[in-house]
């Protein structure tokens, strides 16, 4: 991974020190810039990225009339050099951008189609004075933009960099920032914690041509399964050999691990690499694993040690007792671009840490597994749609639900919009809307909710699917929610500077697709579940751990409930330790807050509670450590008399203001 930033509007040279020197948390050791009259492009690198499994010995790539900025890993090169051999392109070189540029010459903006891999890239055509930018399908890296009417567009890996760019001070996207403190998840990601900095869609591509930008989606998600699939069998063959596929490319020339649970997802994609593999290489693939305590609902060390042995490696252990969860976590806010999207990022670090202890720089993930191979009991709404009223209450029974499960995940869905509208003005309140809806955290004001629609955002979102079946709409959802790509491609940046690069090749778009194109039932039956996916691993995996279990393992939940009642104490008394600036832009209230903190921190809170206030610190931390950043900066703008200021002061002698969308003016 890399960081790039371009703009078609003239910067001066301040603001484009400042936008570069944002890009470093995810390069810094390699800069390459260049510029024309209508176009500048800034590229930065770490160094060990300039190997061939990576960027190669590339900056921005200058080739006739086309530059090109990749923060890219591409995949099935072979498939890709035969496409551009048929369309009569012959790649300059082997590099990413090499291959983006051939790309754009064989398709030009429609080249995304052809792609296949983990991407951000800028491509600035000097023939056609077009700039065109462009993120895969799963929004595996950061990219940012903003519109400049009358001028045109910049886009950055890095969202503060387009602030920076935009030379227009701190304007805040109050929406953003609440729903992350409310505890509303599903449209985070959609936009920034900045006011006119959106984030590039994944599976989009944006083309700028003078002042005029368009934004087009060159992947999707096919809408319903296969009306004519091939035989189960025949699928499970083809599935093991497109997974095999996917790791094999993704694999490092010398090493490379798999951070592998006992489960299902994880454990296939070490089972269908090794299947790739002589048998005096299978040692370049390394398992990674967390050994938790045996009490704790974590634990799968047997299932672990039950694969390792099965293909006769060794497996480098972390144990979770010395993996932190929350350490620095005010500190880390104040620091990042916006708020931190994981909350599970020292956990991620130090996998990162035992890669590259296990000698490796690539680490590969069973992401993607739950969204592909399962699904939840709204299997219950189209069992119902369909008349098929025994099956659900059959599937509902297997499960060991009873009849409220049934109403809230059959009937409840399958409701009309007209009769709930009617039913909250009746009773007074909100019912829900969808069964994946959250309620709003107790401490959110609800004029402030209320302003913002802070519950529509998040409906919108989850409505935003129109496919065959509830199910497969829940398939969907899972894969495009922009949440998904917003913790990823944030969690880049943090393992980019453990010197380490994810991958995850169950989201490769050709294993999306050709589970997509299976039928539900593979995904779910009374207990069983990841059908296809397990019967697909038989002969690569032991039996014993391809069996259906009788409740779902491997789970966090023991883990950061312990990690969180160790530090909780100490931050909430940080966090009330000055007045809320949350308070000050009217989201919560503050003694509602401070006695759910007490709550959680005496056990006494839900899970639901737990983590929302997780959320809250880290905006509040942020919030604090932006507003420090802003004085220093203006701090030293002042001393510069070449310098203009670039953040509002009501007076002079106070810090500069930071503005949220309505043009509330909050004194930092």
């Amino acid at each position: 991974m890399s960081a790039f930033l371009a703009t078609t509007c003239h910067v001066s040279p301040d603001r484009m020190r400042a936008a570069r020197h944002c890009l470093h948390f995810l390069g810094g050791d390699a800069d390459d810039a260049w510029a024309d009259a209508r176009v500048e492009i800034v590229l930065t690198r770490k160094t060990w990225e300039l190997a061939d499994d990576f960027s190669g010995p590339c900056g921005i790539l200058r080739r006739d009339d086309l530059t090109v900025a990749a923060d890219a890993s591409i995949y099935a090169r072979e498939l890709l050099r035969a496409d551009l051999a048929a369309a009569g392109v012959r790649a300059g070189g082997t590099t990413p951008a090499h291959l983006i540029a051939a790309a754009y010459r064989a398709w030009h903006e429609r080249l995304g189609d052809h792609l296949i891999g983990d991407f951000s890239f800028a491509i600035w055509d000097g023939a056609r004075r077009r700039l065109l930018v462009a993120r895969d399908p799963a929004g595996s890296r950061p990219l940012f933009f903003a519109e400049v009417p009358r001028c045109g567009v910049v886009v950055a890996s890095s969202a503060r960099a387009v602030v920076e760019l935009l030379g227009r001070g701190t304007v805040l996207n109050l929406a953003t920032l609440g729903a992350q403190v409310a505890g509303l998840p599903w449209a985070l990601g959609r936009d920034t914690a900045y006011d006119d900095v959106e984030a590039l869609p994944p599976g989009h591509v944006l083309i700028a041509e003078g002042d005029r930008v368009r934004i087009e989606r060159f992947w999707k998600p096919p809408l319903a399964p296969s009306p004519d699939p091939m035989r189960a069998d025949d699928a499970q063959a083809a599935l093991r050999e497109l997974i095999a596929t996917a790791v094999a490319d993704r694999c490092g020339a010398d090493r490379t691990t798999v951070w592998m649970s006992g489960g299902w997802d994880s454990t296939a994609v070490f089972g269908a690499g090794q299947s790739m593999l002589a048998r005096d290489e299978r040692r370049r693939l390394r398992p990674v694993s967390i050994s938790y305590p045996r009490n704790d609902p974590g634990y799968e060390d047997g299932w672990i040690q039950s694969v390792a042995a099965y293909w006769n490696v060794d497996v480098q252990w972390l144990h979770s007792a010395d993996i932190p969860l929350l350490d620095g976590l005010e500190q880390r806010a104040a620091e990042t671009d916006e708020p931190p999207a994981h909350l599970y990022e020292l956990w991620n670090r130090a996998l990162a840490r035992a890669t590259r202890a296990a000698g490796a720089r690539i680490a590969l993930d069973g992401s993607g597994g739950d969204q592909l191979f399962q699904v939840s009991d709204i299997v219950l709404a189209d069992l119902l749609r369909d008349g098929r009223w025994l099956a659900a209450v059959r599937h509902t029974r297997a499960r060991g639900h009873g009849w409220r499960h049934l109403v809230r995940l059959g009937v409840a869905p399958l409701l009309p919009t007209t009769l709930l509208n009617t039913a909250e003005r009746v009773l007074g309140r909100d019912l829900p809307r969808h069964y994946l809806e959250r309620r709003v955290a107790s401490w959110m004001r609800r004029d402030f909710v209320d302003a913002y629609q802070l519950r529509e955002r998040d409906l919108d979102v989850l409505t935003s699917v129109r496919g065959e079946s509830f199910a497969h709409n829940e398939s969907m959802l899972f894969l495009t929610l922009p949440m998904w790509s917003w913790g990823a491609s944030y969690m880049h940046g943090p393992l980019l500077q453990e010197g380490v690069e994810p991958r995850s090749p169950l989201l490769d778009r050709r294993v999306v697709e050709f589970a997509l194109s299976r039928p539900v039932a593979e995904r779910a039956s009374a207990r069983e579940t990841k059908i296809l996916l397990r019967r697909a691993m038989r002969g690569l995996l032991p039996e014993h751990v391809l069996e259906p279990r009788p409740h779902r393992t491997g789970t966090t939940v023991g883990f950061s409930r312990m990690r969180m009642r160790e530090a909780y104490p100490r931050l909430v008394a940080r966090l009330f330790a000055q007045p809320l600036r949350l308070a000050d832009y009217g989201m919560v209230e503050p003694s509602i807050l401070r006695d759910e903190a007490d709550r959680v921190c005496a056990g006494q809170a839900d899970e639901f509670a737990r983590v929302n206030l997780f959320h809250a610190m880290k905006v509040e931390f942020w919030l604090r450590g932006l507003e420090a950043r802003s004085a220093a900066a203006a701090a030293a703008r002042a001393s510069s008399a070449s310098t203009s200021r670039q953040f509002v002061a009501s007076c002079a002698g106070q810090s500069p203001a930071i503005v949220h969308r309505s043009g509330y003016v909050h004194e930092a």
